[in-house]
């Protein structure tokens, strides 16, 4: 995921920065090779704050562990905060402790982002006019040990201020600052799908810098495994699709790569296209569930993945006509979560319950 806005001429800066020129230097055509010249800011685009940035007795960019550029995301929503809006202790009251993750004082396991959503204003004049940080929340920050914290915002401070209040409690306490995020809710609908996030904010080395320009990516650190619950749900919602004949939240409800394995077909079917289609022309044809009953139900949990059996008794009419036809099968249903967080079916089996008699 990329949280960047991309480095352009005439891009917006901070009012009083310097502007951003990119020029052609050389030319492949003229000079056998092409080279562009760059003239910018420290503090141009999606860049790092060092604490050297606000005061000449705090670290400078060179002087900071690489630790503190890579890690675990906490991302708290104030999009409350709204225009102009102060983010408060309050709405940071929920974050967890940044506990060292290797027992060493200075590298906390994660790191905070703040998703303010005033990236969807980037380069408008209503930029200018994005939530800051209060004093209190900027030292709840620091109290529960994070040393890096970003923004999809100019500023941690009011941009129409002339102190920095933020930027110096921060600071003083090693923090570094991330400005000029963007894409933020990419990490939010990871993270409400269980997904851990992981985040990249590694600037240029430049010795002595108060800050640098950064490439800010992210990539998810791992999947939440499933619940017994959520597979149950997945399992009903396709049931009852099933159920009603309603082959857009059928197969819905599958992955597009999904096979099935069904017992009146002479093959197995080894795509959703080749499966819907054979649906679609029962239902064509007048193909109708009159009832459908799920019982002798197990879910079996395998992490992300979780195995889902049950006993289907089912009623179907088979044409335009009175017949009907009875089916009494057992189907297993594989269901794994994605990336994005959904849980889908990859496979489906329904096969005819034995007779009795040859049951083992």
């Amino acid at each position: 995921m990329d949280l960047s806005v991309p480095l352009r001429t005439g891009m917006p800066v901070y009012p009083g920065d310097p502007e951003v020129r990119i020029t052609p230097a050389l030319t492949a055509d003229g000079d056998g090779a092409n080279v562009l010249a760059l003239a910018l800011g420290s503090h141009s685009g999606t860049h790092l704050d060092a604490p050297f940035h606000v005061h000449d007795a705090f670290p400078a960019l060179d002087a900071l562990p690489p630790a503190q550029f890579n890690g675990p995301v906490e991302l708290v929503d104030v999009r409350s905060a709204g225009p102009g809006g102060v983010i408060t202790a309050e709405h940071l009251a929920g974050i967890r402790p940044a506990a060292p993750g290797d027992g060493r004082a200075g590298h906390p396991d994660r790191i905070l982002l703040l998703h303010t959503g005033f990236a969807s204003h980037w380069g408008s004049p209503e930029y200018l006019d994005h939530p800051w940080l209060h004093a209190d929340a900027a030292q709840l920050i620091v109290d529960r040990g994070y040393r890096t914290v970003g923004l999809d915002a100019l500023s941690v401070d009011r941009t129409a201020g002339q102190v920095f209040p933020a930027h110096h409690i921060l600071a003083a306490n090693g923090c570094v600052i991330v400005e000029n995020l963007t894409g933020l809710e990419q990490i939010e609908r990871a993270a409400a799908g269980g997904a851990g996030v992981e985040v990249f904010l590694f600037p240029l080395s430049i010795p002595d810098a108060d800050g640098a320009p950064i490439r800010a990516m992210a990539r998810l650190a791992g999947t939440a495994p499933l619940s017994r619950a959520e597979v149950q749900d997945a399992a009903d919602r396709l049931v009852a699709a099933f159920a009603s004949t309603d082959t857009e939240r059928y197969f819905a409800a599958f992955s597009p790569s999904a096979t099935f394995i069904f017992h009146p077909e002479p093959e197995s079917l080894g795509s959703r296209s080749e499966y819907r289609e054979v649906w679609e022309t029962w239902v064509g044809s007048g193909w109708k569930v009159l009832d459908c009953r799920s019982s002798e139900q197990n879910i079996q949990m395998l992490g992300t993945t979780a195995i889902f059996t049950h006993r289907v008794a089912t009623l179907v009419r088979t044409g335009p006509g009175p017949r009907t036809l009875a089916s009494d099968e057992r189907e297993t249903i594989i269901f794994t979560r994605t990336e994005t967080g959904d849980v889908v079916a990859v496979h489906e089996h329904l096969s005819a319950v034995p007779a009795a008699a040859e049951d083992s």
